[in-house]
């Protein structure tokens, strides 16, 4: 269970990241304007494949493997991290992120589902080259090299050269764009500076994101993720790791304990005490063969906020 509290500690962290933009301008094409970088655009493939690899040789030598699928609908990660300590390494996951919901699983979470908001921002581990330098931090314009075909798709090949970026500097970027779309299919980096992930020292920052094919893929779901236990048909940001669910309904607080004291007795569960009542919040608690459940319901503006909790006896 320890990789998967890491993961849990880097999904937090993530939260005061910087941003992801997605900007939505197109890349300028006017007879004799250098054109811009304004983000990978990868919205117009539909369909795609692709990696992201990152290596830093510092102090301390990482290495970030990100293989990207979706379908156009949904988006499938697999994730490997080289060269980190424990505390920062969750270990290898496959996520599929599907109507704004992430389901993961894999070795860095024991093997059992971890579910969560799509809108959680994943910064540091789930990276795109736009998550890492922000479009509009590159002062420089493209400087067109020679036309050239990736994955199928004709693009020009673009440098962009430019001195600092905050505490990088001697930044050499090399895009290949596709000028009818705006996707970018693969984008290298090379900087000198601080580590901007893992906070590894000073080093040298190379990367790769290269979009392998431009088709059809399936994305198959994560085994593994149903929820056996009742939830309100208004529940909303679910969470849920292993031995925890959380989520938020409109509900009442009575009325979710009323709803739970009645699907729980429908499927064989037996109330262990009676409903406990504190303010404004309320404890149910259950036992079914081994298990226990405590059901914690706590009213705030609007609904409750609800967390189950079910652990071995």
């Amino acid at each position: 269970m320890r990789r998967l509290i890491v993961l849990l500690l880097l999904l937090a962290a993530a939260c005061s990241s910087g941003p992801s933009p997605s900007p939505s301008s197109s890349p300028s094409s006017t007879a004799g304007i250098r054109p811009s970088y304004t983000g990978l655009h990868l919205e117009a493939l539909g369909s795609y494949q692709a990696t992201f690899d990152l290596i830093f040789e510092g102090t301390v030598m990482w290495g970030h493997h990100l293989e990207t699928r979706t379908d156009g609908r949904a988006v499938e990660y697999g994730l490997h991290l080289d060269g980190l300590d424990a505390s920062r390494n969750p270990g290898d996951v496959r996520m599929v992120a599907q109507d704004g919901i992430n389901r993961m699983r894999g070795p860095g979470t024991d093997d059992e589902c971890v579910q969560f908001p799509s809108e959680l921002d994943l910064g540091p581990i789930f990276l795109t080259p736009d998550s890492l330098i922000a479009p509009d931090q590159l002062s420089e314009p493209l400087v067109a090299v020679k036309p050239e075909t990736i994955a199928g798709t004709e693009t020009i090949h673009y440098t962009l050269r430019q001195a600092s970026l905050g505490k990088w500097r001697d930044l050499v970027i090399d895009l290949w764009r596709n000028e009818s779309t705006g996707a970018t299919l693969r984008y290298d980096l090379r900087a000198t500076g601080a580590d901007p992930l893992f906070e590894a020292g000073e080093g040298v920052l190379t990367g790769r994101f290269l979009v392998s094919e431009v088709g059809t893929q399936t994305i198959e779901p994560i085994a593994g993720c149903e929820i056996a236990l009742p939830l309100p048909h208004d529940a909303t940001h679910l969470v849920r790791v292993p031995g925890l669910i959380s989520f938020e309904s409109a509900t009442a607080a009575a009325e979710t304990a009323a709803f739970y004291q009645a699907e729980l007795a429908k499927t064989g569960w037996e109330p262990v005490a009676e409903p406990q009542a504190s303010g404004d919040a309320v404890v149910l608690s259950y036992r079914q063969g081994a298990q226990r459940l405590d059901i914690n319901i706590e009213a705030k503006t609007g609904g409750v906020h609800v967390e189950l909790l079910l652990t071995s006896e």
